[in-house]
């Protein structure tokens, strides 16, 4: 089992904001980059598309170290699909949204699937953002409403056809600003709750 807690969400599924709470356990990397915030109660800046959100970070660290693109936003960038990936000596999180069985393929690690679809906060979050090098808009990429929200339906087909029990379940963010589940969460995963950073990235997130 590769040491990562891979993120599988739809886009506009609140992924990033996701990350963050996972990122409070001890046992945790968070992709310290001061442009990231140093902590991941802390607001983004200076990165792509962080005009638009202020949970959003990209994968780097402090010492300008990164992890490299991979499976559906290399894709999206036009890069290697499959590159070897460089593990910090702590867990990582990695977002992905495509296609679950690719993902468990690929990662071979701990999946957080969320059964979740928000077309009216893609259209109003997502649409707008950049991707990659050449800051492809994602409007540009999906073209219409109607394509964007059979894109949500597939992926959310994905994960229900392919979910293992060794994944975790949850319905929506809103699952894990719940202490109890986000706890059962560490559980399963053996990772490191940490109580006082919890509540400062769930204040963060629900101020």
């Amino acid at each position: 089992m590769n040491p990562i807690i891979v993120i599988n969400v739809n886009m506009g599924s609140k992924g990033h904001q996701i990350g963050r709470l996972i990122s409070s356990c001890d046992n945790v990397a968070w992709y310290d980059h001061v442009d990231n915030g140093t902590h991941p109660w802390e607001p983004c800046s200076n990165i792509l598309n962080a005009e638009l959100s202020p949970y959003h970070y990209d994968r780097r660290f402090a010492d300008n170290t990164t992890v490299p693109p991979v499976l559906d936003y290399a894709r999206r960038s036009g890069l290697p699909e499959r590159p070897e990936l460089t593990y910090k000596s702590q867990l990582l999180t990695y977002i992905t949204h495509g296609d679950l069985d690719e993902a468990h393929d690929y990662f071979n690690g701990n999946h957080l699937v969320v059964l979740h679809k928000d077309l009216d906060r893609f259209m109003k979050t997502t649409w707008n953002f950049k991707v990659g090098k050449t800051k492809t808009p994602i409007s540009e990429l999906y073209r219409s409403k109607e394509v964007v929200e059979k894109m949500l339906d597939d992926t959310l087909v994905s994960y229900e056809t392919n979910i293992t029990d060794n994944d975790f379940i949850i319905e929506s963010i809103e699952d894990l600003l719940k202490v109890d589940i986000f706890k059962s969460l560490c559980s399963k995963f053996n990772l490191g709750f940490n109580e006082d950073k919890y509540t400062r990235v769930k204040k963060f997130l629900t101020q």
